[in-house]
C-alpha cells in the first residue's frame, strides 16, 4: 500500500516499476515513457481509475475490466434476490 504524496496542492501517487514494465510502459533504460497520457477519473468518493491513452480516452463503460465488474456484480445482486425468495 501507498501514501498519498502532496505535491504543490495535488495528491501523487506512484505505479510500481514492475507493472509498468508489465503494460510496456518504460523505455530502454528502465525509465518511464515521459510522453504517455494519463486519464485519472473520480468514479465515487474515495474510488479512482487512472488509465494510460493514447491520445484517445475511451469510454469507461467499453473498458472491459470494468465491464467484468459490474456483469460480477449484477449476479451477486440476482443471487442475493434468489435467497430471499
Amino acid at each position: 500500500m501507498q501514501k498519498l504524496q502532496n505535491h504543490d496542492g495535488s495528491g501523487v501517487v506512484t505505479i510500481p516499476k514492475n507493472d509498468l514494465e508489465r503494460d510496456g510502459l518504460l523505455d530502454e533504460g528502465g525509465n518511464p515513457v515521459s510522453d504517455t497520457h494519463i486519464a485519472v477519473e473520480r468514479l465515487d468518493e474515495r474510488v479512482y481509475v487512472v488509465r494510460m491513452c493514447d491520445g484517445n480516452i475511451p469510454e469507461l463503460a467499453d473498458c472491459d475490466t470494468i465491464r467484468r465488474i459490474a456483469a460480477e456484480r449484477i449476479l451477486e445482486e440476482d443471487n442475493l434476490r434468489l435467497r430471499k425468495k
